[in-house]
C-alpha cells in the first residue's frame, strides 16, 4: 500500500506536504506526490523525494466566470487521469488547496482511508468538505478545534523540513556566510514565499532609519524595487528568495513577517520572537489568527498592516530586544519538530 500526497499552489501548501514525504522516504513508505503544474511544487519539482504527477488544476474561487469554467474542465480531466494512475492499493493525506480536490474526490469514490492536514487556524473550504470524511484531521493551531469536531482531530503542528532541522550552525558562523558582522544583532524582514511588498518597504524603511543590520527577503518580484531602495545601505542584505532556510533563522535575532503557518514554526524552531504583520486579505482572516496563537504564548506581537507605520515597528522591535530571552523562550513552545513522524504514526494505525 502506498500513501498519496497533495498539497501545493503555493509554499504554505507545498512545503509542510515536501516535509511528510521526507521522513515517508526515510521510513520505507512508497509514496506518490500529486500537484498543480502551475504551482511552485512544479518549479521546484528536483526537491521532490518520490514519484510524482502534475496535475492541470486551477483555482475555482476569487476568478472570473471563464476561468471558473477552465476550473471544472481542468478538474474533470485531472480527476480521470489521477484515477487511472493512482491504482487500487492506497491512502491519500492532502494539505489543502485547490490541487487537492482530485485526489480527494478520488479517494472517497474508491473508499479508500482520507486524511487531512490543516496547516492554518481557519481551514481551508476544500478541508473543510473533505475532513467530513476523513478519518483523522491533524492541525498546527489549537484554534483550528472549533471548526472540526471529534476524537479524530488531533493536534501534530506542521511538518517541516530535515534540512531545516537538522541545521547545526553558529548564529556567528550563520551571520559570516550571509555577509553580516558576526558580532552584531540582525533582524529579518520576510514576506513568506511569493514575498510580501508591504514588509519588504518597511524593511527597507526599518534599515535606513535604525542603521541595524537588517536581511529581507523580498520574493522574485519585487526583489530590484527594494535592491533600489537600500541602495548605499552597508548594513543590509536583499535576496529574492533562499533555500538555505536553516542558515537564515540560525542568524537572525528578531523576525518581522507575515503570519504564514510554515513561516511561523520555522521562526519558533528557532526561537525566533516576532513582530507579525497578518496578510489582511486572507480567506477567513486566518493569518491574524495564526498570529494571535503567537501572542498569546508571548512569543510576539501582533500589527495589523493598516496600523504598521515604521515607527510603531521599530517601537515594537525594541520592546522584544528587551525581553528577547523570555520571548525565545515562549515561541520556542508552538513547534513540534516531530510532526511529520505522529502523522505517519497515525496514518499507519488507522490503516492497520
Amino acid at each position: 500500500m502506498r500513501l498519496v500526497v497533495s498539497g501545493g499552489g503555493t509554499g504554505g501548501h507545498f512545503f509542510p506536504a515536501l516535509a511528510l514525504l521526507e521522513e515517508a522516504r526515510r521510513k520505507g513508505i512508497e509514496t506518490l506526490y500529486v500537484g498543480a503544474v502551475r504551482g511552485i511544487e512544479n518549479r521546484l519539482r528536483d526537491m521532490i523525494p518520490s514519484e510524482s504527477l502534475f496535475l492541470n488544476v486551477y483555482p475555482l474561487r476569487g476568478v472570473s466566470l471563464k476561468e471558473r469554467l477552465r476550473s471544472v474542465k481542468g478538474f474533470l480531466n485531472s480527476f480521470f487521469e489521477l484515477r487511472s494512475r493512482i491504482g487500487e492499493d492506497f491512502r491519500s493525506l492532502i494539505f489543502g488547496g485547490y490541487v487537492s480536490v482530485p485526489l480527494g474526490t478520488v479517494t472517497l469514490l474508491r473508499r479508500k482511508p482520507l486524511f487531512v492536514h490543516e496547516q492554518n487556524s481557519v481551514p481551508s473550504s476544500t478541508n473543510r468538505l473533505f475532513s467530513l470524511t476523513a478519518r483523522k484531521v491533524f492541525i498546527t493551531f489549537e484554534y483550528t478545534r472549533r471548526f472540526f469536531r471529534g476524537d479524530h482531530v488531533i493536534k501534530t503542528g506542521l511538518p517541516v523540513r530535515r534540512e531545516i532541522l537538522e541545521t547545526k550552525i553558529s548564529r556567528e558562523s550563520a551571520r559570516e556566510i550571509l555577509g553580516f558582522d558576526p558580532s552584531s544583532p540582525v533582524f529579518l524582514f520576510m514576506g513568506g514565499s511569493q514575498g510580501a511588498k508591504f514588509v519588504n518597504s518597511l524593511g527597507a524603511d526599518f534599515a535606513r532609519r535604525t542603521g541595524v543590520q537588517t536581511l529581507i527577503i523580498s520574493g522574485e518580484r519585487d526583489y530590484q524595487r527594494v535592491k533600489d531602495m537600500v541602495k548605499g545601505l552597508t548594513r543590509v542584505k536583499v535576496f529574492p528568495f533562499r533555500t538555505d532556510m536553516g542558515v537564515v533563522y540560525s542568524a537572525v535575532d528578531v523576525a518581522v513577517v507575515r503570519a504564514g503557518s510554515s513561516t511561523l514554526t520555522e521562526i519558533s524552531l528557532f526561537g525566533i520572537p516576532a513582530l507579525m504583520i497578518p496578510y489582511p486579505f486572507a480567506v477567513g482572516d486566518h493569518q491574524y489568527y495564526n498570529a494571535k496563537e503567537i501572542e498569546e504564548m508571548g512569543g510576539g506581537f501582533v500589527l495589523r498592516q493598516e496600523e504598521a507605520t515604521t515607527e510603531k515597528v521599530i517601537g515594537l522591535v525594541d520592546r522584544i530586544v528587551g525581553d528577547h530571552r523570555t520571548m525565545s523562550e515562549r515561541i520556542r513552545r508552538f513547534a513540534n519538530p516531530e510532526a511529520s513522524r505522529i502523522i505517519l504514526k497515525e496514518i499507519a494505525e488507522e490503516v492497520l
